[in-house]
């Protein structure tokens, strides 16, 4: 019953993926600001501070279209905004007084649109804010003095590591890592731009397929964490157009249980996030749901405040399931959540790798001063500077006769991080079966206001070795196991 979770709906990891590739194309670490489910807008904020915003189309491949990139100082700077709005009032002044009514009127659209932006990011200045701070120099990779002084010696160690070429190719943990940070350099394959050649071309796609598959799976824990948050934090209006949504909300009038409990269900499966919403998220995203489908008049607010009072008793032994699935398979607890960068697993591998040269190389020399450095420098690191660090990687080893390790070979479509379910009814029923009509779980009370969750909880102290590494020995070959049978070939699921 467990293996539905990775049938569920990828919305959010798909626009995470299209945030890192932005990213890696601008240069710069990019962040999944919000997303407007009705409009299928998305917004992402950048390390520049600047925001970008389009139209989302996830369909074989994902694309942003109608891309606008504006700074988003003129909105937490009162200065800037009046400044720019008293000049838009001129105008429009000017032209009523000049009689050029069709210039006054779009005048006055381009200034209502600014004063609505101005509300609209005013009720989410601190998360801007927040979400622009988190760029800390944890992800500063390329410009660290560390960083300079491996590119610098760059001659000197592709020397060492041709003397040692043999010796080398024996280290299975070198040769793996090497092949898990070429497989993510195929997958971000992205051309470099500018945010003004953004915004002129106004586009910007990523390959959903294989790009995703080794994106998911060497960010695997990153990204559910970054889902569940987005679901916590949004869920009204991330997931309001969805048909399993819509199908449930339009059960307000339904007087059978069992057939609200099947819809609640059904889109449980759907969106496993659906479980660990508070109250009022639930109401919010009924009643979004039926204002999409124009049956808002149709229910008072009684209505509403019944039908949802029955949905979140019904859907307690879904968050136990749900839960217990994220810490068994992902070590998730949904209780203790901080937004985590993408890219730590990886980073970690190349860590491994400066290491393990460091201790081949000569003492006392600058070639193995250099290398531990770097492994060092890696594991306080985040961030797409880590795709930076692969090309570094890929061009020394190739030019220092190792170019058996990065083979160019296109990943196996075999390769799947899913595991199919035979038939998603049964899965539904058997949920039903289990968790809702015959209530034989046991459910632990719950607070209704769960926004302070994840603030009340007082987080577990990491231990000396996750601080240094992100990551266990065991997680880490685990890691190299799925990537040599993700260059390979055959079909990989999940334990």
């Amino acid at each position: 019953m467990k293996k539905f979770f990775n049938e569920r709906n990828k919305k959010v990891l798909d626009l995470t993926l299209l945030s890192d590739s932005l990213g890696h194309s601008l240069r710069e670490n990019v962040s999944l600001f919000s997303i407007d489910d009705a409009a299928s807008r998305a917004t992402f904020v950048t390390e520049s501070n600047n925001i970008i915003e389009g139209t989302y189309y996830l369909d074989n491949n994902i694309l942003l279209d109608d891309i606008t990139v504006e700074s988003g100082e003129i909105f937490v700077e009162d200065d800037k905004f009046e400044s720019g709005t008293k000049t838009q009032i001129s105008n429009f002044i000017d032209s009523m007084y000049s009689d050029n009514l069709v210039e006054a009127s779009d005048l006055f659209d381009d200034l209502i649109d600014s004063w609505s932006s101005r509300v609209k990011f005013n009720s989410t200045v601190d998360r801007l804010k927040e979400q622009s701070e988190s760029f800390n120099n944890t992800f500063n990779i390329v410009n660290t003095d560390e960083f300079g002084r491996f590119v610098e010696l760059s001659e000197n160690i592709s020397k060492f590591l041709s003397e040692n070429r043999e010796e080398i190719q024996q280290i299975a943990e070198i040769r793996n890592a090497c092949r898990l940070s070429n497989a993510v350099a195929q997958a971000f394959n992205i051309p470099r731009k500018t945010l003004e050649q953004l915004q002129e071309e106004g586009t910007f796609e990523v390959n959903r397929g294989e790009s995703r598959d080794i994106y998911e799976m060497v960010c695997r824990q990153e990204l559910v964490k970054k889902e569940i948050l987005e679901s916590k934090k949004s869920f009204d209006t991330v997931w309001v157009t969805e048909p399993s949504i819509a199908n449930l909300a339009s059960k307000i009038f339904e007087d059978d249980e069992e057939v609200i409990a099947r819809s609640l269900v059904e889109a449980f499966v759907n969106i496993p996030y659906l479980a660990l919403i508070s109250k009022k998220q639930l109401s919010n995203t009924i009643q979004n749901s039926l204002s999409v489908i124009e049956e808002e008049a149709a229910f008072s607010k009684a209505d509403l405040k019944s039908f949802v009072s029955t949905l979140f008793e019904m859907k307690k032994p879904l968050k136990m399931l749900v839960s217990n699935i994220l810490q068994e398979k992902y070590g998730v607890n949904v209780n203790n959540l901080k937004d985590t960068p993408t890219f730590k697993t990886l980073l970690n591998t190349q860590s491994i790798i400066f290491e393990s040269l460091a201790k081949l190389s000569p003492r006392g020399s600058s070639v193995r001063q250099s290398l531990t450095e770097m492994s060092e420098l890696l594991k306080s690191k985040n961030g797409v500077e880590a795709i930076d660090v692969n090309a570094g990687l890929r061009y020394l080893f190739e030019n220092s006769g190792f170019d058996d390790i990065y083979i160019d070979d296109s990943v196996q479509s075999s390769f799947t991080l899913t595991e199919g379910m035979d038939n998603s009814t049964e899965t539904v029923d058997m949920i039903l079966n289990e968790l809702i009509l015959e209530k034989e779980a046991v459910v632990e009370p719950e607070e209704e206001v769960e926004e302070v969750e994840a603030e009340a909880e007082v987080e577990e102290p990491e231990s000396e070795e996750e601080v240094a590494q992100g990551m266990t020995a065991k997680e880490l070959m685990k890691a190299f196991k799925d990537v040599e049978d993700l260059v390979s070939g055959p079909e990989m699921g999940d334990e």
